[in-house]
């Protein structure tokens, strides 16, 4: 009877086996650290792919306030582009999903006048 009930068990529960993430892919993940207005910051930052010239970005907010959540979200892109060696990055939302993001790494800084993208040095600034 034991062996049925775990067998039933492995068979029921087999399919909810998660696999681990590939290591090289960048993770940063923050949990109950308070925020402006009395708020608390839950979120989580994953690299799900990664190609030679570009990640997509799943991030995922449980909690927090407005300005410290877009604060995450940066401290994750630059966390992201210290990990892949690179200085410059551009991230863009994906079309229909807020919460996902195509980031490009160019070669030469961006145009400041374009207000898109941004430099190591920036992020060395905000010490992200």
């Amino acid at each position: 009877m034991k062996r049925t009930i775990a067998l039933a068990s492995f068979i029921l529960f087999a399919p909810c086996v998660v696999q681990a993430a590939d290591p090289e892919l960048f993770h940063l993940a923050v949990a109950d650290v308070p925020v402006e207005n009395g708020k608390v910051l839950n979120m989580e930052f994953q690299e799900v792919a990664r190609e030679a010239e570009t990640s997509t970005v799943q991030v995922t907010r449980r909690s927090g306030g407005s300005v410290s959540s877009s604060m995450f979200i940066l401290r994750g892109m630059c966390g992201l582009a210290r990990a892949r060696g690179k200085k410059n990055f551009v991230p863009e939302q994906v079309v229909g999903d807020t919460n996902r993001f195509t980031v490009t790494f160019p070669d030469t800084p961006p145009d400041p006048e374009s207000r898109k993208g941004f430099t190591m040095a920036q992020c060395d600034l905000m010490r992200y």
